[in-house]
């Protein structure tokens, strides 16, 4: 009986491999016997102030991928599988020792130029790490790549800010010694770390001091001004985190910031100790203005080089070369696009508020209403998609109305 069960499965194998020739077989390649570990995309939508502490201190390893998009009609996606295992291991390995994780990227563009996926592997053993990636294979069968070989130019040489970030991040798909390191340190091409941090400190610092000489230059007379504009920005601080974990609540994260929220935070607190303090409430916004608008513009390129509020790939020449903390690729550069916006504002709120002298808050709200009206349509050049489109409408005529007032005061 035994013996007719295993000529009855031998049969069966048999007919399943003439059921799927080698032409046609499925183009994912067939895992090692380990088990594939969760997606670092996925990982990284569950959240929590606990989970946020964790994975700052967690030993990751993270390991790009580099590749040139194929000719296609359009977007296509592709998987790469990454595989590891621990080399400074005495004894046995364990499970922790080694790894296979897949990674998709939904749509390459093609034409977009050099692309980078990195993933951050979790759950295993620190230590120095072989790794290899290696493409599984295309969605679209090998006679439609080749008719659509001339459809799209295929990408040219390496340009300098390509270069650059290969060399801060190779690429795995030959094998590579690599260590675990905290989280906030791993090497991702387009990311420095910290630098969020750091420009959001620089912006504060010269919002400050363009406010300091605004108030000298006219001679001004506010009050304690510095007390108000370091207890607002800490106010602000707390409701950019604020905003951030509303409009996330549903996926329970915490990590990010929202300027809405500071903005709306510091006003609201500056409105408050002004009124307490007895101070000139249109003069303090108004000197405020030029250095807010400026900071802002700081602000936008520390988040550019942190990999958040980017645009989608593009082939299009007027792209940069930048990444979303995972992908990195020519994309629409909203952050730097919003960053020329706020400091061409703050500059013209400057040179009018120096040459006509604080208005009563008319120039202070003629920025914000301009930056937020510009804002609006920057946000639909974003790739991560919008909550709501009545929202943004509704926000644009807002401004619109807002900011025309605010000229008609200036113009009287």
């Amino acid at each position: 009986m035994g013996r007719n069960r295993r000529e009855e499965k031998q049969e069966e194998m048999m007919s399943m491999t003439h059921r799927f020739p080698a032409h046609i077989r499925p183009a994912v390649d067939a895992a090692p016997p380990i088990d594939v570990v969760q997606s670092d995309k996925e990982a990284r939508t569950s959240g929590g102030f606990t989970a946020l502490l964790e994975s700052a201190v967690q030993q990751i390893l993270a390991v790009t991928y580099w590749f040139d998009p194929a000719p296609h009609m359009g977007p296509y996606p592709i998987t790469v599988r990454f595989s590891g295992r621990r080399i400074d291991v005495k004894g046995r390995l364990l499970p922790g020792d080694r790894f296979v994780q897949d990674e998709t990227i939904e749509e390459v563009v093609p034409g977009s130029g050099p692309i980078s996926l990195t993933t951050r592997v979790r759950g295993i053993n620190p230590g120095e790490w072989l790794v290899t990636a290696r493409m599984l294979g295309s969605a679209y069968p090998a006679h439609r790549l080749r008719e659509q070989g001339n459809t799209t130019p295929v990408a040219g040489p390496l340009g300098p800010i390509a270069r650059f970030w290969r060399r801060w991040a190779p690429s795995a798909e030959s094998a590579e010694h690599v260590r675990t390191c905290p989280t906030p340190f791993a090497r991702v091409p387009g990311i420095f770390p910290g630098i969020w941090g750091a420009m959001v400190t620089l912006g504060i610092a010269v919002a400050l001091a363009l406010q300091f000489l605004v108030i000298s230059g006219d001679h001004l007379a506010v009050g304690p001004v510095w007390t108000v504009s370091l207890v607002a920005i800490a106010v602000g601080i707390a409701g950019a985190k604020g905003w951030f974990i509303v409009l996330h609540r549903h996926e329970h994260r915490i990590e990010g910031w929202c300027i809405q929220g500071f903005i709306t935070g510091a006003i609201l607190a500056v409105t408050i100790l002004l009124v307490v303090l007895d101070m000139p409430v249109g003069v303090f916004l108004d000197v405020t203005a030029p250095g807010l608008l400026v900071a802002m513009a700081v602000g936008r390129v520390g988040c550019f080089f942190a990999g958040c509020c980017g645009g989608p790939p593009t082939a299009s020449r007027w792209g940069v070369w930048s990444s979303d903390q995972r992908v990195g690729a020519r994309r629409i550069p909203t952050q730097l696009l919003e960053s020329v916006l706020a400091l061409s504002l703050g500059l013209g709120v400057l040179v009018a508020l120096v040459g006509h002298g604080p208005a009563g808050g008319a120039f202070f709200v003629a920025g914000l209403a301009a930056y937020t009206l510009g804002r609006q349509g920057l946000l639909r050049l974003r790739a991560e998609p919008r909550k709501t489109r009545l929202g943004g409408l509704a926000t644009s005529a807002l401004a619109a109305l807002v900011l025309v007032a605010a000229i008609v005061l200036l113009a009287r």
